[in-house]
């Protein structure tokens, strides 16, 4: 059996490079003599497709600037946390009760919002300020712990990105119609059922050949499964939220 692995935890470059070694092997071990050839090709061809888009994407000088704003918004996001964490447990009660609610409204939109992919940031930044905007005792608690500069700073950046990512979108769909995630839906779609069929046929016609595909791809999963697992137990960029109880 081929080890399973999460494609949609992959980056678009990681996916493409793993896409590209299966390809390699199976080629290597002769699709057609393995009955895999159609499916195969088919895989191959998604995967051709994907490249594509992913260049037309990256050539954009629009995604360099975004690179640059989300790294902004980061930083913002980062320094109000740490900011209000170290005003959880301020000497003046009153300091310590804004951070405190705070950090309470914080929690309400879990831990690692710079770590989420691009589009739930975007919104998840957005309900934050919304919050603090709206809410009279959040606003009240930005203004005494000084923070509007910080927060206009985030929301720049923010609707900055947001922006920005709009533009891309705009450029890259008159450009060519497809997107880069639903052309890389067909491609998983497509690597799952190329698996399939080597699995087939592994109990259909068991042979060395069959043996030896399934043995490499499972060691090419296992670097990847690895790869995936390391990320998610990576700590959040920022910190997390001070707990208001402790």
């Amino acid at each position: 059996m081929i080890t399973v692995i999460d494609l949609a935890k992959l980056r678009n470059a990681e996916f493409l490079q793993f896409g590209a070694t299966v390809v390699g092997l199976t080629e290597a071990n002769n699709p057609e003599v393995l009955n895999v050839g159609a499916q195969h090709s088919v895989f191959k061809s998604k995967l051709t497709a994907m490249s594509e888009l992913f260049k037309l994407e990256k050539a954009s000088p629009i995604t360099q600037e975004l690179v640059l704003l989300d790294e902004r918004r980061d930083r913002a996001m980062t320094g109000l946390v740490l900011y209000i964490n170290g005003h959880c447990i301020h000497f003046v009660p009153e300091t310590a009760q804004a951070a405190n609610l705070l950090t309470e409204n914080l929690t309400l939109y879990g831990v690692g919002v710079t770590r989420m992919n691009t589009q739930a940031e975007t919104s998840t930044i957005k309900g934050i300020i919304n919050d603090w905007e709206s809410k009279p005792e959040l606003a009240a608690a930005i203004v005494k712990l000084g923070l509007a500069g910080w927060v206009d700073e985030l929301k720049t950046a923010n609707q900055l990105f947001e922006q920005k990512y709009l533009q891309r979108t705009q450029e890259y769909g008159a450009a060519n119609p497809e997107t880069l995630k639903s052309k890389r839906e067909e491609t998983m779609v497509a690597y799952y059922e190329l698996r399939k069929f080597i699995e087939a046929n592994a109990v259909v016609n068991p042979g060395s050949t069959i043996e030896k595909l399934i043995s490499e791809l499972n060691a090419l999963i296992e670097q990847y499964n690895e790869l995936i697992n390391t990320r998610a137990a990576e700590p959040a960029t920022e910190p997390a939220p001070a707990n208001p109880g402790e």
